[in-house]
């Protein structure tokens, strides 16, 4: 109905509208040209060695960060967890503290804490299906024991195996509180 009232109003249009034009294709190769493939030359073995060592050092650095960067997560799960056990705590507070736990659990096996990394694993398996208010005391344990295997140092200090029995323990307690684990494959 609109069609035909165009038409009438302006019959050259309805002419230029049923033929479609086609536009040619421009060539943009004059403008944009590929890249050549880069030069490879190996590297020496002395190059090889002299790069190794510059990433070692680099990590040496790094490395006496990491426990700063392990102590401070673990204060904004502390926090957290402060802020949980308060009176009319919410939903995003829980929240919170899942994230907290979660940041850690990625973050603890690169600083050398692989305890740690199980801990807070562990403990955001259990706030995935904590409601408000639920797990008080298990929850404790997992932030005091990420606590203590923080404290205790990074991966080779001899008390490896208590933080292996505590991880166990508490991986336990949590199937129990919430189901075992589903398993892939």
């Amino acid at each position: 109905m609109l069609g035909k009232l165009f038409s009438k109003a302006n019959p050259s249009a309805s002419d230029n509208r049923r033929t479609p034009q086609t536009l040619p294709v421009p060539d943009i190769s004059r403008v944009i040209k590929p890249n050549a493939p880069a030069a490879y030359a190996p590297m020496t073995e002395a190059e090889t060695e002299t790069r190794a060592e510059d990433a070692e050092r680099a990590l040496d650095s790094l490395s006496a960060q990491f426990e700063n960067w392990m102590r401070r997560d673990l204060e904004t799960l502390r926090d957290t967890w402060a802020d949980v056990q308060k009176p009319g705590a919410t939903a995003e507070d829980y929240r919170r503290l899942y994230t907290a736990a979660h940041n850690i659990s990625g973050a603890a096996p690169s600083y050398g804490y692989p305890a740690v990394a199980r801990l807070s694993q562990s403990l955001s398996r259990l706030l995935t299906q904590t409601r408000t208010g639920d797990n008080a005391p298990l929850i404790n344990l997992h932030v005091e024991a990420c606590r203590a295997a923080i404290a205790a140092g990074p991966q080779g200090d001899s008390s490896h195996s208590v933080a292996d029995a505590v991880c166990n323990a508490l991986e336990r307690q949590v199937d129990a509180c919430i189901g075992p684990r589903q398993r892939a494959g």
